[in-house]
């Protein structure tokens, strides 16, 4: 996984769109939870949030 390391900037991506890259790195541990949300994308373990609220009790 590459880490940003460029300084602040606006990046044009489209004439109507632009993106902020940050100059700060991403720390270990925030890319470890990248990493496993991605592999529990990636398996099929998500729920919507509606089925989050109703195990939550919430609504």
């Amino acid at each position: 996984m590459a880490i940003n390391t460029h300084s602040r900037s606006i990046t044009k991506i489209h004439p109507s769109k632009s993106i902020a890259v940050d100059s700060v790195p991403l720390n270990h541990r925030t890319i470890k939870r990248i990493e496993e949300a991605k592999k529990d994308l990636k398996e099929g373990n998500v729920c919507t949030l509606d089925e989050l609220k109703a195990e939550l009790g919430i609504e």
